[in-house]
Protein backbone atom coordinates (compact mmCIF):
# COMPACT_ATOMS: atom_id res chain seq x y z
CA UNK A 1 0.00 0.00 0.00
CA UNK A 2 1.04 3.82 -0.48
CA UNK A 3 2.65 5.79 1.82
CA UNK A 4 4.32 9.59 2.55
CA UNK A 5 5.97 11.23 5.08
CA UNK A 6 5.67 14.84 5.31
CA UNK A 7 7.99 17.02 8.47
CA UNK A 8 6.71 20.29 10.17
CA UNK A 9 8.34 22.35 12.19
CA UNK A 10 6.21 22.99 15.57
CA UNK A 11 4.67 26.30 16.05
CA UNK A 12 4.12 27.68 19.75
CA UNK A 13 0.20 27.43 19.32
CA UNK A 14 0.78 23.88 19.16
CA UNK A 15 2.32 23.72 22.13
CA UNK A 16 1.04 24.17 25.75
CA UNK A 17 2.87 26.25 28.63
CA UNK A 18 5.13 23.77 28.97
CA UNK A 19 6.36 23.93 25.42
CA UNK A 20 4.76 20.47 24.98
CA UNK A 21 2.58 19.94 22.51
CA UNK A 22 -1.35 19.11 23.50
CA UNK A 23 -2.60 15.86 22.36
CA UNK A 24 -5.26 17.03 19.64
CA UNK A 25 -2.32 18.44 17.51
CA UNK A 26 -1.54 14.61 16.56
CA UNK A 27 -4.91 14.37 15.35
CA UNK A 28 -4.42 17.45 12.87
CA UNK A 29 -1.10 16.26 11.74
CA UNK A 30 -2.94 12.72 10.75
CA UNK A 31 -5.39 15.09 8.56
CA UNK A 32 -2.41 16.95 6.86
CA UNK A 33 -0.80 13.49 6.47
CA UNK A 34 -3.87 11.98 4.82
CA UNK A 35 -4.45 14.63 2.80
CA UNK A 36 -0.89 15.23 1.54
CA UNK A 37 -0.54 11.13 0.86
CA UNK A 38 -3.57 11.62 -1.59
CA UNK A 39 -1.55 14.54 -3.34
CA UNK A 40 0.93 12.57 -3.48
CA UNK A 41 -0.58 10.03 -5.56
CA UNK A 42 -2.05 12.68 -7.84
CA UNK A 43 -5.65 12.65 -5.83
CA UNK A 44 -5.89 16.57 -4.29
CA UNK A 45 -8.68 16.48 -2.86
CA UNK A 46 -9.44 20.14 -4.15
CA UNK A 47 -9.75 18.82 -7.62
CA UNK A 48 -11.06 14.84 -6.51
CA UNK A 49 -14.01 15.94 -4.54
CA UNK A 50 -16.08 17.95 -6.81
CA UNK A 51 -14.61 15.49 -9.70
CA UNK A 52 -16.63 12.30 -7.86
CA UNK A 53 -19.10 14.59 -6.45
CA UNK A 54 -17.94 14.10 -2.88
CA UNK A 55 -18.90 15.85 -0.09
CA UNK A 56 -15.45 14.69 1.46
CA UNK A 57 -13.79 11.49 3.59
CA UNK A 58 -14.89 11.91 7.16
CA UNK A 59 -13.31 9.92 9.99
CA UNK A 60 -15.79 7.09 11.40
CA UNK A 61 -12.93 5.70 13.78
CA UNK A 62 -9.86 7.31 15.22
CA UNK A 63 -7.46 6.53 17.92
CA UNK A 64 -3.76 7.25 19.01
CA UNK A 65 -1.14 5.98 21.13
CA UNK A 66 0.98 8.11 22.93
CA UNK A 67 4.84 7.04 23.42
CA UNK A 68 6.93 10.31 23.88
CA UNK A 69 6.47 13.72 24.23
CA UNK A 70 6.83 16.35 21.26
CA UNK A 71 7.76 19.68 21.92
CA UNK A 72 7.83 23.36 20.70
CA UNK A 73 11.12 24.00 18.08
CA UNK A 74 10.63 20.02 17.38
CA UNK A 75 10.91 18.92 13.45
CA UNK A 76 8.17 16.24 13.65
CA UNK A 77 7.79 13.65 10.61
CA UNK A 78 4.34 12.28 10.03
CA UNK A 79 4.22 9.13 8.20
CA UNK A 80 1.08 8.73 6.30
CA UNK A 81 -0.01 5.09 5.02
CA UNK A 82 -2.87 3.38 3.71
CA UNK A 83 -3.64 0.14 5.80
CA UNK A 84 -6.87 -1.58 3.42
CA UNK A 85 -8.96 0.05 1.23
CA UNK A 86 -12.55 -1.19 1.53
CA UNK A 87 -15.99 -0.54 -0.86
CA UNK A 88 -16.53 2.66 0.96
CA UNK A 89 -14.15 3.20 3.46
CA UNK A 90 -10.42 3.14 4.07
CA UNK A 91 -7.83 3.30 7.20
CA UNK A 92 -4.45 5.12 7.44
CA UNK A 93 -2.05 4.75 10.15
CA UNK A 94 0.01 7.51 10.96
CA UNK A 95 3.45 7.35 12.85
CA UNK A 96 4.66 10.64 14.31
CA UNK A 97 8.30 10.89 15.25
CA UNK A 98 11.09 13.56 16.02
CA UNK A 99 14.50 11.74 14.80
CA UNK A 100 14.66 8.70 15.61
CA UNK A 101 12.29 8.90 17.84
CA UNK A 102 8.95 7.43 17.65
CA UNK A 103 6.33 10.05 19.13
CA UNK A 104 2.93 8.53 18.44
CA UNK A 105 1.20 6.10 16.17
CA UNK A 106 -2.40 6.58 15.40
CA UNK A 107 -4.76 5.64 12.75
CA UNK A 108 -7.93 7.35 11.25
CA UNK A 109 -10.86 4.74 9.44
CA UNK A 110 -12.72 7.41 6.71
CA UNK A 111 -15.96 6.63 4.83
CA UNK A 112 -15.93 7.91 1.11
CA UNK A 113 -18.95 10.06 1.43
CA UNK A 114 -20.85 11.64 -1.71
CA UNK A 115 -22.92 14.66 -2.18
CA UNK A 116 -26.96 14.11 -1.06
CA UNK A 117 -28.77 13.55 -4.05
CA UNK A 118 -31.70 15.94 -2.91
CA UNK A 119 -31.39 18.70 -0.63
CA UNK A 120 -33.62 17.01 2.59
CA UNK A 121 -31.51 13.71 1.60
CA UNK A 122 -28.91 12.67 4.28
CA UNK A 123 -25.53 12.18 3.57
CA UNK A 124 -24.01 8.47 3.13
CA UNK A 125 -21.24 6.36 2.20
CA UNK A 126 -20.52 5.43 -1.42
CA UNK A 127 -18.29 3.11 -3.11
CA UNK A 128 -14.73 4.49 -3.70
CA UNK A 129 -13.87 4.90 -7.17
CA UNK A 130 -11.91 2.40 -9.08
CA UNK A 131 -9.13 4.99 -9.79
CA UNK A 132 -8.79 5.87 -6.32
CA UNK A 133 -8.77 2.64 -4.73
CA UNK A 134 -6.35 1.66 -7.47
CA UNK A 135 -3.77 4.49 -6.52
CA UNK A 136 -4.23 3.96 -3.30
CA UNK A 137 -3.20 0.56 -3.62
CA UNK A 138 -0.39 1.08 -5.33
CA UNK A 139 2.77 0.15 -4.35
CA UNK A 140 5.58 2.73 -3.94
CA UNK A 141 9.34 2.44 -4.50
Amino acid sequence: MVSHTIDLHVRWSEADPAGIVFYPRFFEWYDLGTEALFESVGLPWPEIFPKYAVVGVPIVESGSRFVAPVRYGDVVSIRSGVAWVRAKTFRMEHEVSVGATLCARGFEVRAWVGLPETPDARLRARPIPDEVTQRLKESRP
